[in-house]
Formats: structure tokens, sequence, C-alpha cells
């Protein structure tokens, strides 16, 4: 896969996971306001945008500070909190995981980047014993009421991955955080905030309280679901979910 363009370029390996990020720096501008990142997500291969790309501004032990949506052109704008060093990430499911070279920013610039990224094949394989891909995603289908490809923020985190996550963390709160999904726990606990909105958590399914989410046994999670479009949420699936029971149930069949 060919990733080369102006400017700093970083490639890694985790696991399965494989990053490649282009960072154009564009140039920078004094603004005594405040100190942003702006930029464009865009297609490494076609030069088109990337629409809905989730974009998040991580602090030096990649934690995510704040997390905004690309627009229908790919544009984003990231605020951040102070100056410092930072690094951006952005994901879409079909394309690969971005993130840039730790950025120094200064207090009251800003600072326009650009972000390419490679398409990348969506894996089919089922999930577990219970249930293949179409399976799950005609679950989420009913739950989410459209097809979850065509639905804004739409992420599905599994496998390699989200091991890796476990791994490295020692409760929900981190395992998220390593997922590049805000988690805070400030004045009360709120996942995937956007807007100071707090997202909904769910459990295989049911709704639980925000502040509820480190007391699910991390170990048992097998597949995190986020989504944006009407009301951001986050899915936990444990690994005994039986996904064929709850999308064919004893009274539909």
């Amino acid at each position: 896969m060919d990733c080369g363009g102006i400017g700093d370029q970083m490639t890694a390996a985790r696991g399965s996971l494989v990053v490649c990020a282009v960072l154009h720096v564009v140039g920078m501008v004094h603004d005594v306001a405040a100190q942003s990142i702006r930029g464009r997500a865009s297609d490494v291969s076609t030069g088109g945008p990337i629409a809905y790309a989730e974009v998040a501004l991580l602090d030096r032990d990649e934690l995510p500070v704040v997390a905004v949506l690309s627009d229908s052109g790919g544009r984003f704008v990231l605020e951040a909190p102070g100056g410092g060093e930072y690094y951006v990430a952005m994901q879409r499911i079909g394309y690969m995981t971005v993130r840039s070279p730790l950025i120094a920013v200064t207090e009251g610039a800003t600072y326009d980047l650009e972000l390419e990224a490679a398409p990348e094949a969506v894996p089919l394989q089922g999930l577990d014993v219970f249930a293949g891909m179409q399976t799950t995603v005609n679950w989420l289908r009913r739950e989410l009421g459209n097809h979850p490809n065509a639905m804004k923020g739409f992420r599905l985190l599994r496998g390699a991955r989200l091991e890796e996550a476990k791994a490295t963390s020692k409760d929900n709160t981190g395992m998220l955080r390593r997922l590049y999904i805000p988690v805070s726990h400030a004045r009360r606990v709120c996942v995937l905030a956007l807007f100071d909105a707090c997202g909904q958590l769910y459990v295989n399914g049911r709704w639980i309280p925000n502040e509820h989410i480190d007391r699910i046994d991390m170990e048992s999670i097998s597949m995190v679901v986020t989504v944006r479009e009407g009301g951001a949420r986050v899915y936990l699936f444990t690994s005994d979910f039986d996904w064929k029971r709850h999308w064919n149930p004893p009274d539909r069949q």
C-alpha cells in the first residue's frame, strides 16, 4: 500500500491492525481566541472526502481529549484545551485507522492538517459459533432502524483490536478510551460525549446508566459498536449473547 505524500509519514503495526497515516502540515495562523486543529479527511486513493469519520484529539498517552465527526466534505475542527503535544486520530468503517505524528500545539494558534486514509475491506467472518456477520447486521439494522454501514459514526470493534485494548486497560473506561471512544468521569460519567451531550450505553441490547460502565466484566466483552446518528450510543456485547435467539425470538418464529 502506497501512503506517500508531502509532510510527515508514520506506519505501524499492532497485532493484526495496520495503521498508516499521512499528515500534511499546510500552515499555521495565529488566533488569540483558542488553539485548534482543522483539516480534511480524504481517501488516499481517490482524493475524495471521507464523510462522517470520527476524528479525535489524543494526549501523549493516546487517550481521547475531544472527538468530532467530519462533515459531508470530510472537514473537521478540533479545539485543544490548551497548548501541548497531541495526536490526531481518524477512524471510519471501511478505512484504515489513521493517527498523526505527535503535534506540538502552541496556545492561540490554528493548525491546518490533511489526513489521508486507505480503504480497508470489512471482514465478513462469523463473530462466534452462534452467528455469522449477516445475523449480526440484521440485528443491528432492526435495533438502529437502518443498515449500520449507512449510519453516521458507525463503528464495529472486535477481534485482535478489541483484545489489545482490553489487555492494556484496567477497566471498561480505559478499554473504550484505547478504542478512541471518549469516556468522561468529571461532573458525571459520560460516554461518547459530543457537543456536551452524553451518549447512551447498552449491554447486550439493554440500556444501562452510564455510571454502571465499569460494573461489567471487561473480559466477557466480545464486541463494541458505536453510532452517532439519531443520538450517540455505545453497545457492548458479551461472548454469551445469543444473536440468533434475539433476532428470532420464540414468539416471532
